[in-house]
């Protein structure tokens, strides 16, 4: 190396001591992103995508092969072009099928349904022409005439058939739908689309410019049209649907659709101080939505008949910037960050649903609003910088770790990624767990004073107590007092016996 080289600059100054480098705690770490997130495949593509979502899949039957179980994927990844053209891949990055869904117009949205119920996928393009697809999904197998090939003829190189795709996936149109002209002979612009099932029912919803939103039932007609502007105006921004519930934000306006009533139900939080700029429901509990502020603050409320809101956790201004969105997975809500210096972050979620202190004062309409909690000391679990993405989508698995994919700033690069986050559950406590040592040793006490009494009265006395042989002696066969008294018995009898 030479006199000059920044590496021998480098190795000669000194290290500042950890106890004097000023760092933000707030945006700090607490773990290392390495520890949690396993990248799975990247898949590169020479036509640009512009939207992808997971479709979640029923787990395989627990009375198949060991084999299927394993081959059967629990999720699809649905990737969409402009010109409609639909990718179908696994979670390791197959491609499981590929098909146009038939718009004549550029596509602008992109639904699948939160429930493993029915496979069903929904596409919107400009026009307002929805085209809804059934998606059928089965294990592949060898029908008779192939087996028979491979059987019969030896002298050609056998492939194994498990190398590949292990899955037939087929695809076949279930309904197409517009939305209705709004008076002046078009259909409004689409903004926002959503799928949910409420029991038997499945409902389609569609959110447009003018601040409706469309409800179309199962087999494709207009079951409800609910106006969120009411005169005042703006666009539907968002619909999020899961468990059956949907939420929609229009503007500062957010709130609950009951399907059941056909109603909406607005939210409002005299805590919350700003706009809301993104919101999404807990993973775990759909009356739990997680609020995104025009600052990048998180706040977390507990809503309570879809209407009355209490604030259950604010993170601190700063530990978050927007532009951010968010989705929850059990326990952490995840986050990406879309400023200047993208990041994809994890936020400690613990405090959310413990036990406040009930605030001394009257009851009722004027009661005292209980503070939340305070945040974690240390909010962010972990941080991990990345580049820009078009868009991305995160599936809960329950056995296994939650699924991330991420679509390039320029579409043509998919990423798959494994989130391995556990929340520590404690054991249930019984109820009755104080008492099972006093109530052990009294069991005890009680048994040993029955077979006391009862060895009291039994061979222990000469005599039993209104019990034994009718109240009669107890000789007990081997004592000597019982020997004594039966060679008594036979002297008697023998001198009472008369000669010939």
């Amino acid at each position: 190396l030479l006199p000059g080289n920044s590496n021998i600059k480098a190795l000669h100054e000194k290290l500042p001591i950890l106890s004097e480098v000023v760092a933000d705690d707030l945006r700090t770490p607490a773990a290392a992103s390495e520890d949690y997130l396993v990248s799975k495949a990247v898949i590169p593509f020479d036509e640009q995508f512009e939207f992808l979502q997971w479709m979640p899949l029923r787990s395989p039957r627990s009375s198949t092969a060991a084999s299927t179980q394993t081959s059967m994927p629990n999720t699809l990844l649905v990737a969409v072009r402009q010109n409609g053209d639909v990718h179908l891949l696994t979670p390791s990055g197959d491609l499981a099928l590929a098909f146009r869904a038939g718009h004549d117009a550029p596509v602008t949205h992109l639904a699948v349904p939160s429930s493993q119920e029915e496979y069903l996928l929904a596409t919107c393009d400009a026009s307002g022409v929805i085209r809804v697809h059934k998606v059928n999904i089965r294990q592949r197998r060898l029908d008779k005439k192939a087996k028979s090939a491979r059987r019969g003829n030896s002298s050609v190189d056998k492939i194994s058939q498990h190398l590949g795709s292990m899955i037939n996936v087929t695809v076949q149109l279930h309904k197409q739908m517009k939305l209705p002209d709004d008076g002046t002979g078009e259909a409004a612009k689409v903004t926002t689309l959503a799928m949910v099932s409420q029991g038997s029912s499945k409902y389609l919803l569609a959110g447009d410019a003018s601040g409706k939103i469309t409800v179309f039932t199962r087999n494709g007609t207009v079951r409800s049209v609910l106006d969120t502007a009411e005169g005042i105006g703006g666009g539907v921004d968002s619909l999020y649907a899961v468990h059956g519930s949907v939420m929609y934000r229009s503007g500062q306006d957010w709130g609950y659709i009951d399907l059941e009533r056909m109603e909406l139900r607005h939210v409002d939080c005299p805590m919350f101080t700003g706009r809301v700029m993104d919101a999404v429901l807990d993973s775990q509990l759909a009356s739990r939505v997680m609020v995104t502020d025009e600052d990048g603050t998180v706040w977390v409320f507990s809503v309570k008949n879809k209407r009355q809101c209490h604030l259950d956790l604010k993170f601190a201004n700063g530990t978050t910037i927007w532009p951010l969105s968010l989705h929850s997975v059990r326990g952490y809500a995840i986050g990406l960050e879309r400023g200047p210096e993208p990041a994809l972050l994890a936020l400690n979620m613990s405090q959310v649903g413990k036990s406040r202190p009930v605030a001394p004062g009257p009851r009722g309409p004027d009661a005292v609003p209980v503070p939340p909690p305070p945040p974690p000391a240390k909010p962010i679990v972990w941080r991990r910088g990345r580049s820009a993405a078009k868009a991305w989508s995160v599936h809960r698995r329950a056995k296994e770790g939650d699924l991330l994919a991420f679509l390039s700033e320029d579409g043509h690069e998919i990423e798959i990624m494994e989130l391995l986050m556990n929340v520590y559950t404690p054991p249930p406590q019984d109820q009755f767990g104080n008492f099972k040592m006093p109530v052990i040793a009294v069991a005890v006490v009680l048994v040993l004073g029955y077979q006391y009494m009862k060895n009291k009265g039994g061979r222990g006395s000469p005599i039993q107590a209104g019990g034994g042989r009718g109240g009669k002696l107890d000789l007990g066969g081997d004592s000597d007092f019982a020997s004594m008294l039966r060679n008594k018995k036979r002297l008697t009898n023998l001198k009472s016996k008369k000669p010939f």
